[in-house]
């Protein structure tokens, strides 16, 4: 569902890569500046996809049940990168976490939006 954002930064994710669960694409990203808790029971999700021209990046605007709102930003040479995946192109989940990738176990706390997709911008041309 999208939402008209209202947010005036957003973060970079520090690392990122892709994954499956139960054959659904999952994108998963290490946000240690994410400004929300990150064991925020999540009973809706909006988000909204922007095309930010001047940094050449897209920004994933994301509202948590109606009132917790922050933007990741996706530019082309650093994060945008796991955009052009394949994986990318459909539909997927998108799992945040605070930690490093590497230090991730499985009591790792995370946020996870499924059916998230990118609708690109012509402006882009990415």
């Amino acid at each position: 569902m999208t939402y008209s954002p209202n947010i005036s930064e957003a973060h970079i994710p520090y690392d990122g890569g892709w994954t499956e669960e139960s054959g659904i694409p999952v994108l998963l990203l290490s946000v240690p500046t994410l400004p929300v808790k990150i064991n925020t029971p999540i009973h809706k999700f909006s988000y909204t996809w922007l095309y930010e021209k001047e940094m050449d990046a897209y920004v994933l605007c994301l509202l948590i049940n109606k009132k917790e709102e922050f933007g990741l930003i996706f530019s082309q040479k650093e994060a945008g990168v796991l955009l052009m995946d394949a994986d990318a192109y459909g539909e997927f989940s998108l799992v945040l976490t605070l930690e490093n990738l590497e230090n991730l176990k499985e009591d790792t706390p995370y946020l996870s939006f499924p059916k998230i997709s990118l609708t690109r911008s012509l402006q882009a041309g990415w």
